[in-house]
């Protein structure tokens, strides 16, 4: 009687899913597949170095003095718009940049990332160009401080010219994780 019971159930269950294969209908196959291509969004802006652009219009200030008028807050400070623009268009600490690919605002700290070819190479860069140790990661690896009103991006250059480094990376802060 089992035995009878489970076959009965096997054949129903064989019967609710059988599968009949059918011809595609010929106005379905007329339609082209849809490509899935994605092209690289292009730029608008020209970036000033790497993908950051800076902000001659925004200043950075302590969020106490920026009241209703910041358009957003780093590291608890805000920034703001300024009532007078520089337009030098240097590069300097605490500059607010905005990332082309994001679209985050970002404030330059003046430190530099250095990887220098060896460690007498690390010495004779800080003293040529005035740069303050922040933290030495290895013998060849450091963190640097530019000098106070420096224009970092010929810093940059000049220290990437001099021959002494293998790369230089100047260190931008912003804000990478937001809720949604």
């Amino acid at each position: 009687m089992k035995i009878k019971l489970a076959i009965a159930a096997l054949a129903a269950i064989g019967t609710m899913t059988s599968v009949q294969a059918t011809e595609l209908n010929p106005e379905l196959k007329k339609l082209a597949p849809v490509k899935t291509e994605t092209k690289k969004h292009q730029l608008d802006e020209k970036a000033d170095f790497g993908v950051y652009k800076l902000q001659p219009d925004l200043v950075l200030v302590p969020s106490s003095l920026a009241g209703n008028n910041n358009q957003g807050l780093v590291n608890g400070r805000a920034i703001v718009q300024q009532a007078k623009v520089s337009t030098d268009g240097a590069v300097k600490t605490d500059s607010v940049v905005k990332n082309l690919l994001t679209g985050e605002m970002g404030i330059v700290t003046g430190r530099i990332s250095i990887l220098a070819k060896d460690q007498a190479s690390l010495q004779q860069l800080q003293q040529q160009f005035g740069l303050g140790l922040v933290k030495a990661v290895s013998k060849q690896i450091a963190i640097v401080q530019a000098p106070a009103g420096a224009n970092l991006s010929e810093l940059i250059q000049s220290i990437r010219a001099s021959g002494l480094v293998r790369e230089a990376r100047l260190d931008v802060v912003e804000t990478l994780n937001q809720p949604h």
